[in-house]
């Protein structure tokens, strides 16, 4: 959607990159809350020398992040579309060495531990598509060092907006779930072995009442016609809770143990 936007508005080849530069991540109101929020919540397991694997990297916005803190940093994703437009992004436009940030076509499904060992992992709205979150979670613990750490997000199941959203229970791309809270967060991490560290509210009702606008307006005219009120929203994002009472996504940073 976000390449759709900028393919509408810049035809041009060097416009279209100049405009996807300007408005990276997106238009998407809770991905750009991600993008500055998220890395807040990194540590040292994400910095010099660090090994990071961003499971289910989207456009790559996070694995960016992580690598600009110096990390060695995998992304991956199940859509090659993605993989070929960070690559392009990223690798070939901004001339970063695939040896510090790589992308690769990988199912979570079939991660295996004897890859490589990573010192934290990100994993952003995806584990709401996944209908065997436990298999996937148990094998992001074994990729972890010791003391590596899962930042994870996904919808918040008690929002009305994710409650009443149309679910996929074949996996071919939806929600199989509406989210999860704090509680069924730790009944699936904590018996694979996680500690739960913390658990906080992205997106509140400002952003979400203009996001929803914005994507039912791409929906109805294409997707630059998002733009405009994604202009208008950005002054009014100030209004918005930093702790909203029902968030519209919940992060969770979770700790597999150190050895002792």
């Amino acid at each position: 959607m976000f390449d759709q936007v900028l393919s509408a508005l810049a035809p041009q080849q060097t416009a279209t990159v100049l405009m996807k530069r300007l408005l990276f991540p997106g238009i998407n109101l809770h991905a750009r809350e991600r993008y500055t929020r998220i890395p807040a919540k990194f540590g040292p397991e994400v910095g010099s020398g660090t090994r990071v694997l961003d499971a289910g990297c989207g456009n790559g916005m996070l694995s960016y992040q992580a690598w600009r803190r110096g990390a060695a940093v995998l992304g991956i994703s199940i859509k090659q579309r993605e993989i070929d437009g960070c690559r392009t992004m990223f690798n070939h436009r901004e001339g970063i060495s695939e040896r510090s940030l790589r992308f690769e076509n990988v199912n979570l499904y079939a991660l295996s531990a004897s890859d490589c060992q990573f010192d934290a992992i990100i994993c952003t709205e995806v584990l709401e598509h996944i209908r065997d979150d436990r298999g996937v979670c148990q094998k992001f613990f074994e990729l972890l060092e010791p003391g590596g750490c899962l930042h994870v997000t996904s919808p918040y199941a008690e929002h009305s907006y994710n409650r009443e959203f149309r679910l996929d229970p074949d996996e071919r791309g939806g929600h199989v779930r509406p989210g999860y809270t704090a509680d069924t967060y730790r009944a699936l991490l904590e018996p694979i072995g996680f500690t739960v560290e913390e658990v906080s509210g992205l997106g509140g009702p400002v952003r979400q009442a203009f996001n929803r606008r914005i994507k039912a307006t791409q929906e109805r005219f294409g997707a630059a016609a998002g733009l405009p009120l994604f202009c208008l929203a950005l002054p009014f994002l100030w209004l918005d809770s930093r702790s909203p009472r029902v968030p519209f996504s919940l992060y969770v940073k979770a700790r597999k143990p150190a050895v002792s």
